[in-house]
């Protein structure tokens, strides 16, 4: 039996099939309660199998999705729900609190409520739904007719590093031509194909990896372990118990998977990659995982474009910061700071995109997408960074972070980020 999906906490697994039936169940429920074309759906919640299972209903009736994280405070729900214009909430109970604003105000009208675990004595269940629709299917997928150019499947809060959150909009045709791509960027020392590897997800769904990656995963036939709430010992355990051998991780798992007595009492051999995205990875741990037999692969992504390169490749030696070549399908250029020139290998300068994984642009948000797009349509990252004589791009900092000293008579860019690095060398440093 082939399990495409555990939680690592409480151990319940889901096979294709299972997955298969109850997005379909899950979807035909939703119709019956009233869903409908253009109806944005607001999730908030742990990661886990019912999430799973709605982020897939939801894909198959062609609808939008907007994922809130689990940390957020009740005005934080209150102002991205009402920023996307979402009228549909799926919550775990322990969340729901966290939206009654939003219902005693009347919010975008919502029409719908679904609470994932538990019971409701006052919202339809994601149980309920199950058993009213168990055994049917969607007539046609997409249930509602799709343009995958011009229709949103996502729509996801960026972290705000550069600036307020802003509602970046994410077609169907990113997540697409993603999926399609996926294997060029999960290819690891030591893993045959991407049905030998077993994955840890320890993003949340309210962050742009977790809400993309899931599914994505998944289609490509990995064997993902879900874990609700990041736990360091819970994930060495994960390691050792389900063989977990591919770990998407934040750069401060490092310490975790190096130093520490919980590592005497966990057998995690079968680790062979660790992928960071979203920042640097402290070099020594990288080193230290290296020693192992632990590939490390930094990837360069944001939430504007699913990721901007493949990753470093595993037969390359490890250099800090090495991101790798461009992914298929994205153009990218580094310019100048003042002049907007195109530079060459080794010069610093802002990193511009544009490609078949590029967002829309921001909703109703015409003055942030005239500052972020230039008039040929490439889109400005805000990072600085460089390519080397091989095109591989290293990422040096973001260029609203980046502060200008004089001395004497010019001024010099000094990078935070490298003097983050340089600190987090010394062994008494963890983060």
């Amino acid at each position: 039996m082939y399990f495409v999906s555990t939680e690592a906490l409480s151990g319940n697994e889901l096979t294709i099939g299972e997955l298969k039936r109850q997005s379909h169940s899950i979807g035909v429920g939703l119709v019956n309660q009233g869903v409908t074309k253009g109806d944005k759906i607001a999730f908030s919640g742990e990661n886990s199998i019912q999430h799973a299972v709605c982020r897939f209903a939801v894909k198959l009736l062609g609808l939008t999705f907007m994922p809130l994280s689990p940390t957020f405070e009740k005005y934080e729900v209150e102002q991205e729900v009402r920023s996307a214009g979402a009228n549909v909430i799926i919550s775990s109970g322990d969340d729901c609190h966290k939206f009654g604003s939003v219902l005693e105000n009347n919010i975008n009208n919502v029409k719908l409520v679904v609470i994932i675990d538990g019971k409701s004595e006052t919202h339809v269940t994601y149980d309920q739904l199950l058993a009213e629709s168990r055994g049917q299917t969607l007539q046609q997928i997409p249930y509602f007719p799709v343009d995958p150019s011009t229709d949103m499947l996502f729509l996801i809060h960026t972290s705000g590093s550069t600036g307020r959150p802003k509602c970046a909009m994410i077609p169907h045709r990113v997540f697409i031509n993603g999926t399609d791509e996926l294997p060029l960027m999960f290819r690891f020392r030591g893993i045959e194909g991407l049905e030998d590897t077993v994955s840890a997800m320890c993003y949340p769904c309210g962050h742009v990896t977790g809400t993309i990656l899931i599914p994505m995963m998944i289609l490509n036939g990995i064997r993902l372990v879900l874990f609700g709430k990041f736990d360091e010992q819970l994930l060495l355990k994960s390691i050792a118990k389900y063989g977990i051998n591919a770990l998407p991780a934040f750069p401060s798992f490092g310490r975790t998977l190096v130093a520490g007595d919980l590592l005497q009492k966990y057998d995690i051999s079968s680790l062979k990659a660790v992928s960071i995205g979203g920042a640097a990875f402290p070099e020594t741990p990288a080193r230290a995982l290296i020693q192992r037999g632990i590939q490390i692969k930094e990837v360069y992504a944001m939430t504007e474009y699913v990721w901007v390169t493949n990753g470093s490749d595993y037969n390359d030696e490890y250099i800090p910061g090495n991101t790798g070549t461009v992914a298929p399908g994205c153009q990218l250029k580094v310019v100048d700071l003042t002049t907007g020139e195109s530079l060459g290998p080794g010069r610093d300068g802002e990193i511009c995109i544009r490609g078949n994984k590029l967002f829309a642009g921001y909703l109703d948000n015409e003055t942030a997408n005239l500052e972020a797009f230039d008039k040929d349509g490439w889109y400005r990252t805000g990072d600085i960074g460089r390519y080397d004589s091989r095109e591989r791009l290293f990422i040096v900092d973001r260029l609203k972070e980046v502060v200008r000293i004089g001395i004497d008579n010019h001024y010099i860019n000094i990078s935070p980020v490298e003097i983050e690095q340089f600190l987090l060398t010394h062994p008494s440093i963890a983060e």
